[in-house]
This record gives C-alpha cells, sequence and structure tokens, in this order.
C-alpha cells in the first residue's frame, strides 16, 4: 500500500498564493451538466461497525422505497466532546437533514462501484453527505469511517498533541475491505450489489492524504481541497478540486503538488469558495451564526484550531466578500466529482460533463478547468 502521510504543521503551513486561472465560459442556457442533479436512485443510509469504528455508508436505494419516508438527519453535538455535549438544548441544536434514508433496501440487480472517503482534520465521517447521498442516487456505495483520532471532538478538546492522523489510511482500507466482503456475505444488505473491482479513492483536506496512500487499490483518486502530499502512483486518473478562497489548503500548495502527479489529471477551482465548500457545514446553523456560533452561545470551548478549520468558507470572506453559498458550491461539486468518478471508472465510455461547455453552465463560479 502507498503510504503517503504528511507532518501535521503541513495542513496549516502553506503558502499563501493563487493557482493559474482561466476565465469560465459564459454561461450557457442549454446547460449540460446532467451530474449537477441527482441520479435515477434514491440514497439509502446505514451505520457499520468496522473494528470498533463508525463507517457510514451511503448507497443506491430504489426511488419507490423512500416513498412516505422521512429523510435522515444527524445532530451536531454528536461531535462534541462528551463534557460539551449537553450544554446545547435541543431546542437550539444544530441538526443537518441528509437527502437520504435512513436502512431503505438496497437497489438489486446489478452491482455499484465503490467510492472510499475520508474525512478532514476536525471533520466527521457525515461532514459531506450532501456529495456522499449524490453519489449514492447516481449508482454508488460509498464508504466513510470515522477518524476519532483527528475527528472534531479531540480538536475542539484544544490539544495538539492528542491529535493522531496515522490511522486514517487503515481505517479507510478497512472499511473499504468491509464493504467488499459484505458483498458477499448471504443476508447482508449488499449482497450481490457490491462491485469491489472499480473503486475511488476520496478526501478533504487531511483526509485526502489517506485517500492517496489508498491509491492502489483504486482506480481514480479525488482530492477536495488537498494538496494530497506526495505523488500519487502512474495510471490513476486524479481529480484536485479546490477554493480558490481557501485559507487553510491554499490554492498554491494545490497547484504544486498538482503539477507533479502523474496524467490523466484535472484541476477544478471555485470562486470564492473556502475550505469548507466540500462540506455540509455552511448550511448548517447558518440562520443562527453557523456552528460555531451556536457553540460559543451555550459555552462550549472553541479551540483556535476549530475556529479557523470551521469557518473558512462559512459566511464573508476576512477581506469582505462572501464565500461560494452552500447550495451554489455543492451544485458545482456534484456534478464534477460525479463526472469524474464515472470517467476514472469506466462507466461512461468516454468522459461526459468534463469540457468548457460544461464549465460554462456555472458562469464565473468556476475559475480553473485544466485537464493534463
Amino acid at each position: 500500500m502507498n503510504r503517503l502521510l504528511p507532518p501535521f504543521a503541513l495542513l496549516l503551513a502553506t503558502p499563501l498564493g493563487c493557482g493559474s486561472s482561466e476565465p469560465a465560459t459564459p454561461a450557457d442556457t442549454t446547460c449540460p451538466a446532467a451530474y449537477s442533479v441527482s441520479g435515477a436512485y434514491a440514497s439509502g443510509v446505514t451505520t457499520l461497525d468496522v473494528d470498533g469504528v463508525k463507517v457510514e455508508v451511503w448507497y443506491p436505494a430504489e426511488v419507490t422505497a423512500a416513498a412516505g419516508k422521512a429523510k435522515a438527519k444527524y445532530d451536531m453535538r454528536d461531535w462534541l466532546p462528551a463534557a460539551e455535549r449537553s450544554k446545547i438544548p435541543d431546542a437550539d441544536t444544530p441538526i443537518f437533514e441528509m437527502n437520504a434514508y435512513r436502512d431503505l433496501p438496497a437497489a438489486k440487480g446489478k452491482k455499484f462501484p465503490i467510492v472510499a472517503f475520508s474525512h478532514g482534520l476536525g471533520g466527521y465521517r457525515m461532514q459531506s453527505s450532501v456529495l456522499m447521498a449524490h453519489l449514492a442516487t447516481w449508482g454508488f456505495v460509498v464508504v466513510a469511517p470515522e477518524h476519532l483520532e483527528r475527528g472534531l471532538a479531540i480538536v475542539l478538546e484544544g490539544d495538539n498533541s492528542k491529535i493522531d492522523v496515522s490511522k486514517g489510511p487503515d481505517q479507510l482500507l478497512a472499511a473499504l475491505t468491509r464493504i467488499k466482503k459484505e458483498g458477499t456475505t448471504a443476508g447482508s444488505r449488499f449482497e450481490g450489489i457490491i462491485d469491489g473491482s472499480k473503486v475511488a479513492a476520496m478526501g478533504h483536506s487531511m483526509g485526502g492524504a489517506a485517500a492517496a496512500s489508498i491509491a492502489d487499490q483504486a482506480q481514480t483518486v479525488v482530492l477536495l481541497a488537498s494538496p494530497g502530499y506526495g505523488e500519487l502512483p502512474a495510471g490513476k486518473s486524479n481529480l484536485f478540486m479546490w477554493g480558490a478562497a481557501d485559507g487553510v489548503a491554499k490554492s498554491s500548495s494545490i497547484a504544486t503538488s498538482y503539477e507533479k502527479q502523474p496524467s490523466p489529471r484535472r484541476s477544478i477551482g471555485l470562486k470564492d469558495a473556502g475550505h469548507l465548500a466540500f462540506t455540509d457545514l455552511c448550511a448548517i446553523g447558518a440562520d443562527r451564526g453557523g456552528v460555531l456560533r451556536i457553540a460559543a452561545d451555550h459555552g462550549v470551548a472553541v479551540a483556535p484550531l476549530v475556529e479557523q478549520l470551521a469557518s473558512d468558507g462559512c459566511g464573508n470572506q476576512p477581506t469582505g466578500p462572501a464565500y461560494l453559498s452552500p447550495a451554489a458550491g455543492w451544485k458545482i461539486v456534484n456534478h464534477f466529482v460525479t463526472a469524474h468518478v464515472r470517467a476514472g471508472l469506466g462507466i461512461d465510455a468516454a468522459p461526459l460533463g468534463l469540457d468548457p461547455k460544461t464549465v460554462g453552465c456555472f458562469g464565473p463560479d468556476v475559475t480553473t478547468f485544466e485537464t493534463k
């Protein structure tokens, strides 16, 4: 297995700068960005225990199975340190409703490829549920382990010496191995529907290191707001997707890493997007000032590292302009990630939706689009 583990400081010490930028094609009313909307399936969601690690799984389900059912939700208090959870009352808790339904029967009749996703430093396994559920509607089974050793609770505690980034690759690989096994286990929800020969490794921020470390188990790699921390294996198509206004994983460091990667590779930059544009976080409790404001108002201690990681991309930029809105950002991310993974796994015989005309669908919100 290709191990690419970075020092902790690398994530926060990248220099300020801008990547190459190309003007986007003007918006086209005949927009071909087909993957920006949900696919033919509903998204089911369930939780597995893999060697004591919680792994969230989003998977294709028949639309009829979701009829009349309530969408699944998650409560941000679940990722606070135990001593802090009771400080936020039920009436004020930041809850996020996913576009997914808990424990639906999985769709049958075909085998689905796998996406193995690793969350970022100070994140949690459901942090990017918008994208994960979207991929499920397009026929992917997504596994996302909880990296408690570098998750939200341990970062909130404020003692950086307790953070351990070394376990992520093994946890991600264990989740991938388990879902493959589920596909051959009699009576499993996933029996007979897992295509273990088609795998995409994906990570956000520091999760990109875990994704890169299991790249030899995948055919394609997606790094979201992440420099990747090393050279990826040859023969793997890779996508670097990043925010031009990201103050954590700066565009210059991502551009430097991208130029070192083997082809085929893609780089897509989003105007005014911050570090959290690839997550649910900026939409959670936005009407009350966001997750950090809700926590602070109820006496939850917020460590400086969390304040940086959990606000970059939400509200207004330090220079004044607003960050790209979650709704606008999700649409772009959903489309290009889905299109890239489908192309990388050979689901689309030729790349679809990865061309200048499609970029034009999003007007000036896509500032960089490069394929090499």
